[in-house]
């Protein structure tokens, strides 16, 4: 029997459908808009952007091509659609990017029995600043292993402990090492360049090179053009 490598590879880095593949999309929306509403004490703000981005993540969740039509999706140079690919959102402050994924969150540990994590950057640098050393390996597990959403990505000051250094350097480098591993991260235009996902996504080079290719080859881009709604 003869091998197929690139099949091999293939297989090699499938990720794992955290939505059930064969749920009616149209249900899961219903039961997202309940899950909010039991979250977040408020009913879900549905417009053509925010019903557009639940749609975009049920498909990636459950790993469905119609992910790929997303009016959402922007197609950076250097960078191609890919469902074994993590994800970046990138939208304002205050469009509902937080609130939604939590709520994803919920309903896929609750669902599937899928151990989605949820993390901020700040929060995180936060505890590795002050967390004690025989604690350190667990911390860094956490954050370094399984499905993950990083929140606020570039939010967060670099770290002090031993010197400075960038925590989420080291955290995208080594989740980036796993191919299987799902990893979603949001973050927010720049203050002086809004709604310019470019900008947005060079900025990521505060992460170092080898960092920074790796983000491109291995994520989907979302934008997002909705004002806050805090406002």
């Amino acid at each position: 029997m003869k091998l197929n490598i690139n099949e091999l590879v293939n297989n090699a880095n499938e990720r794992k459908a955290l939505l059930n593949q064969t749920t009616d999309p149209k249900k899961l929306f219903l039961l997202f808009q309940s899950k909010f509403q039991e979250i977040e004490k408020e009913k879900f703000i549905c417009t053509e952007e925010s019903k557009a981005l639940v749609y975009t993540l049920i498909y990636f969740f459950q790993k469905k091509d119609n992910f790929k039509n997303s009016s959402l999706l922007f197609q950076h140079p250097l960078s191609s659609t890919n469902l074994n690919k993590g994800l970046v959102i990138v939208g304002g402050f205050g469009c509902g990017k937080t609130s939604i994924l939590r709520v994803f969150q919920q309903i896929i540990n609750e669902s599937n029995q899928v151990n989605l994590k949820f993390t901020t950057t700040v929060d995180s640098v936060s505890k590795f600043e002050s967390m004690e050393d025989e604690n350190m390996h667990d911390f860094k597990e956490r954050l370094y292993k399984g499905h993950l959403i990083i929140d606020d990505l570039l939010a967060e000051k670099p770290a002090s402990r031993y010197g400075k250094s960038e925590l989420f350097e080291e955290v995208l480098f080594q989740r980036l090492e796993n191919k299987k591993m799902n990893s979603i991260i949001t973050m927010n235009y720049d203050s002086e360049h809004q709604n310019d996902i470019e900008y947005a996504i060079n900025k990521l080079s505060r992460y170092g090179g080898r960092v920074f290719d790796r983000i491109l080859g291995n994520f989907n881009f979302i934008e997002l053009h909705a004002k806050s709604f805090r406002i």
